[in-house]
């Protein structure tokens, strides 16, 4: 509850209060949008503290750049028709698995792992 509502908040500010204020973020993707991920796919506390200090190096202090969100979470593979991807998960580090020990291929236990979330922007893209 408390994630929707922040993610309807940072939506309003897209919507509304950003185009006034211009082009003037240092990083790619944008504060908001940042903020927007990391609240759909982290605990809200933490990602309140990532928000709080990706904004506050928001400035003329700091280089700036690329630097897409990064969490870490439990990803399990599921197989099912293609369909539209909105979120890219990229792994930080690349899992090794012995196939030997994992029954039918998929492995039992997955770990939690960090992701980078990349937002898909095209609208016909598929998988």
């Amino acid at each position: 509850m408390l994630k929707q509502f922040c993610v309807k908040i940072i939506s309003f500010y897209q919507s509304f209060i950003s185009p006034s204020l211009g082009m003037t973020c240092r990083y790619y993707p944008s504060c908001s949008e940042y903020s927007k991920q990391i609240f759909m796919f982290q605990n809200p506390c933490i990602a309140l503290w990532k928000t709080l200090t990706r904004v506050i190096s928001c400035n003329h202090f700091f280089k700036g750049g690329i630097a897409y969100p990064q969490v870490s979470l439990k990803i399990e593979p599921h197989f099912c028709s293609p369909n539209l991807v909105q979120y890219w998960l990229i792994p930080d580090k690349i899992q090794k698995y012995n196939p030997k020990n994992i029954p039918n291929g998929l492995p039992p236990n997955l770990q939690t792992q960090k992701v980078y979330i990349i937002k898909n922007y095209s609208k016909v893209s598929r998988v």
